[in-house]
């Protein structure tokens, strides 16, 4: 019954606002499937160090590379996309213009993304969306990556976790920080509710766009303080 009214009020709502995409202006969809194919799509690569990990028989997608895993608290990095043309104006529209459909169209692009490359979580791993300080998200009215997350979660079969991983501080807005300004900024910012909800488990951590990686950095480091066995990092762009 509520998924009918859902859809009759999408269908009301499509009528009355309808949805155009953001590269070509065609009625329909956000990112129609011309656009979508324009897209350069980015091969998996190091955390750290950028470069490409080389995909062979039996390795896990986005691995940090050997040299680097002593740098970090990254397990494996995933992400699609360039923080540019589309892909930019997509989380831009979302995240400040409250277009919370462009979520939908983001996590089919992650979902597609991980087949793509055969990304196989292993079971009982934790989807962990990047909070938002309480200040911010009644600021902005949701959390993007929440939002994101919702619908991956239900799209790779993987249990989102929203309750766990908390900013307890309000923080300056990273956009204009230096690298080492944004981890100075981050420094003891996340804090963990429950943590035997994550003890030895697997996370999967969400967020829309990696810049620097301070703040994926930042939350790694608090999950795996907390119990986490691994984390792996997931953003729509980078």
């Amino acid at each position: 019954m509520c998924k009918t009214i859902g859809g009759v009020k999408k269908f009301i709502l499509d009528l009355i606002f309808p949805i155009f995409c953001l590269g070509c202006q065609e009625e329909g969809q956000f990112l129609c499937e011309k656009c979508r194919s324009k897209i350069l799509v980015i091969p998996p690569t190091c955390f750290v160090c950028k470069k490409m990990v080389p995909i062979a028989e039996g390795s896990v997608p986005g691995r940090t590379c050997l040299n680097c895993r002593s740098k970090t608290n990254i397990y494996a990095y995933l992400s699609p996309f360039f923080y540019e043309g589309l892909i930019k104006n997509s989380i831009h529209d979302l995240k400040y213009k409250r277009v919370r459909d462009i979520a939908g169209e983001l996590s089919g692009l992650l979902a597609d993304y991980l087949v793509k490359y055969k990304v196989v979580f292993p079971q009982e791993a934790l989807l962990i969306p990047a909070p938002l300080h309480s200040y911010r998200r009644r600021e902005r009215g949701f959390n993007q990556a929440e939002l994101i997350g919702h619908l991956l979660s239900e799209r790779i079969g993987v249990n989102l976790e929203k309750e766990v991983l908390i900013k307890t501080k309000s923080t300056k807005s990273q956009v204009e920080l230096s690298a080492d300004e944004r981890r100075e900024n981050l420094a003891g910012v996340f804090a963990v509710k429950n943590p035997e909800k994550i003890l030895n488990k697997n996370i999967i951590l969400l967020d829309d766009v990696k810049t620097t990686g301070s703040t994926l950095e930042e939350a790694a480091q608090t999950l795996k303080s907390a119990g986490a066995k691994r984390v792996w990092a997931v953003t729509v762009a980078h």
